[in-house]
């Protein structure tokens, strides 16, 4: 019995076969590398995509990993906000 692709796998599975049909250059690599990363979300999931952009956040200081801060959302200031 054969199992049946997923949406992700299936993207990945065209990307490749559209690879093989270029020459080798950037373009083929674009395709393969698009097509690894299909694979890497599907065998994944989204949760590490969320994870991973949530470590990002925490690396980039814009989240308090201790959650010491006591700023709610009325007390934070606003980007491109002028008081007039």
């Amino acid at each position: 019995m054969k199992r049946e692709l997923s949406a992700l796998e299936q993207q990945a599975a065209d990307a490749l076969r559209r690879a093989r049909r270029l020459p080798v250059g950037a373009d083929r690599n674009d395709l393969r590398q698009l097509a690894t990363g299909l694979l890497w979300l599907h065998r994944n999931g989204m949760d590490a995509l969320t994870r991973q952009r949530l470590e990002d956040d925490f690396d980039g200081g814009s989240i308090d990993p201790g959650g010491d801060s006591q700023a709610t959302f009325a007390e934070e200031p606003v980007a491109n906000y002028r008081a007039d």
